[in-house]
């Protein structure tokens, strides 16, 4: 009996010394499985992106059957790198200390990136069946139709992709990590926003180019030199007839050709009113002073009709830089005098130099004369639907085009979408939207010298836990020490309104979301009077800054939230000359 126990009780000690090398040897398989999924997961990842990386040549050379292969390629390796991150031992990663987040955040990317890549890779197929159009002026309205159905789902999966991605904390990553979220996400955020705008397009353009009837579309050119909310004042018109996709130009006009009108010329909301006083509806220069683009096509409308024309079917409101996008496709526009007009030098021609040398009858001659001729050389540059959805992302993504249609059928379509206006942009935004409009009040073209920086964020400093969010603008001219006497009156306003010669004076107004609080107004740290009111559902503040040559000011509004809780404030802005730097995530002070 004594010499059997000691075999008895070694019996169960080897059983478990074998069975836990057993399970350190299940575990070792297991973690060699899950780092070889990471690595095929991360290859296939760095593979897409360096295929992504050959798209811009692609579309830079209008070649799609080189944007057509490299988005299959892009489509190959991302789902190679999603079928890896969908491995059931993946989650097991994702729970371990350290390294989790980058292993979950390596999944995210995954995903979208192949969602994104099988929404986006049946598009140059889209674009092949148009015409490159040579020199015909029809826009082949069939295949803008069809292009509606697969815009509008690469639009839907590129927002859906921007949702996700912005949730992922990129400082909490490894850089290489790090970089791979930023980068998409980049992308994303500057892709969904135009895919939105271009399939909104497809939805009603047919329609509105006439595809079952002639149309008229009254065309109105904000100019940015002089700013209103919308972009700037609408200062030239172009009536347009569409018949079965053919566009011709029928008529211009001038603002100096509509009266000026003791009371308003349609009916404007009270809190707009109170904003920018009785002058919205008076001038036809102000019609994009209000956020709503419906009562800005209506005014616009109008107006054509008081000036003796039928009402149009539709109103597209654009500004120059959709022009000079669209130059940098088309090339050279030829002037009258036998200068081009080029996408380089079009803000100084049109913008700047007319206000110069020319006399306002000049003025008109000239820009009338440069409309025809843009006209023109769009209308017969051909359409190439890859390098026009190229060239208009950025104004679209910028809301420097809006479209209204008389039909309510096409116009119920166009509500809350990237051509609404800027109203609509702003309410499809989000419940954390800020946006900020400028209004000038030189009576010039002194736009070209205005500069803004925009900076937000917020702070949870009250008691009762609801965040109070910051908007602060830097502004800043550089407009000539010597403006008075060199700039002439039809630049600078002659201080006829209220700025004296050679500055800036500038209405600026901050929307915040529905069921906000506005709060105070400071101009360089102190308290500054400021006008408020809720326009169209939007609690808003309005405050003047005036700028003279190389003076900088800040403006700073303070808005609380309805609710306690954190927020994360985003901005949108007025469409201008020359583009903001924008801040999100500032660091904001209690008080």
């Amino acid at each position: 009996m004594t010499a059997t126990a000691p075999a008895r009780r070694g019996g169960p000690v080897r059983a478990m010394v074998w069975a836990s090398v057993g399970m350190l040897c299940l575990l070792l398989v297991a973690f060699g499985w899950l780092t070889t999924r990471v690595l095929v997961a991360g290859t296939g990842l760095a593979q897409a992106a360096a295929a992504v990386r050959s798209l811009p040549a692609a579309v830079e050379a209008r070649d799609l059957s080189a944007l057509e292969s490299a988005l299959a390629s892009v489509q190959g390796d991302a789902h190679r790198a999603a079928q890896a991150a969908a491995d059931p031992v993946w989650g097991v990663a994702e729970a371990l200390p350290l390294l989790g987040g980058d292993v979950a955040a390596l999944a995210t990317v995954a995903r979208h990136t192949t969602a994104v890549a099988d929404a986006v890779a049946p598009l140059p197929g889209v674009a092949a069946t148009f015409g490159t159009g040579g020199q015909d002026t029809v826009v082949d309205l069939d295949a803008l139709a069809a292009a509606h159905e697969p815009l509008l789902r690469a639009a839907s999966v590129l927002n859906a992709a921007a949702v996700k991605l912005a949730l992922i904390d990129v400082d909490a990553l490894l850089p290489p990590v790090a970089a791979g979220v930023a980068a998409l996400r980049d992308a994303v955020a500057v892709g969904a926003p135009a895919a939105a705008g271009i399939a909104d397009a497809t939805a009603v353009l047919p329609g509105i180019l006439g595809a079952e009837e002639p149309r008229t579309v009254l065309v109105v050119i904000q100019n940015n030199a002089e700013l209103r909310t919308g972009g700037g004042i609408t200062g030239s018109f172009a009536l347009l007839s569409a018949d079965a996709g053919r566009v011709t130009l029928l008529e211009q006009a001038d603002s100096g050709e509509f009266p000026h009108l003791t009371a308003p010329l349609l009916p404007v909301p009270d809190a707009t009113t109170h904003l920018h006083g009785d002058v919205v509806a008076r001038f036809v220069q102000n019609a994009s002073m209000t956020a709503d683009f419906e009562l800005t096509a209506e005014l616009a409308s109008a107006w054509w009709q008081e000036r003796g024309g039928a009402a149009p079917d539709a109103v597209l409101s654009i500004d120059p830089l959709v022009v000079r996008a669209l130059l940098a496709v088309t090339g050279p526009a030829v002037l009258g005098d036998g200068t081009e007009l080029t996408a380089d030098n079009l803000v100084q021609r049109l913008l700047v130099d007319p206000y110069v040398a020319l006399d306002s009858v000049g003025q008109t001659a000239f820009l009338q004369s440069a409309t025809e001729a843009l006209f023109q050389r769009l209308a017969t540059g051909g359409i190439d639907p890859v390098a026009w959805a190229q060239a208009l992302s950025t104004p679209l993504a910028q809301g420097r085009v809006s479209l209204w249609s008389a039909q309510p059928d096409e116009q119920a379509v166009l509500v809350g979408t990237a051509l609404a206006g800027p109203g609509a942009r702003h309410a499809a935004a989000g419940e954390d939207a800020f946006a900020v409009y400028f209004n000038d009040a030189t009576g010039g073209k002194m736009g070209t010298f205005l500069h803004v920086d925009i900076a937000t964020g917020a702070a949870i400093c009250r008691s009762d836990g609801r965040a109070e969010v910051s908007v602060l603008l830097t502004m800043g001219s550089t407009a000539p020490a010597d403006a008075d006497p060199m700039l002439p009156i039809s630049l600078t306003g002659g201080g006829l309104w209220g700025t004296a010669w050679g500055d800036i004076g500038t209405n600026v107004s901050v929307a915040a979301p529905p069921g906000w609080f506005v709060d105070e107004v400071r101009k360089n740290g102190e308290p500054e009077p400021a006008v408020d009111a809720v326009d169209d559902g939007f609690p808003t503040s309005l405050a003047r800054v005036n700028l003279s040559p190389a003076e900088v000011n800040t403006l700073e509004f303070r808005f609380i939230a309805p609710e306690p809780g954190p927020v994360a404030p985003h901005l949108l802005h007025t469409p201008l000359l020359n583009d903001p730097s924008l801040t999100t995530g500032a660091d904001v002070a209690c008080r």
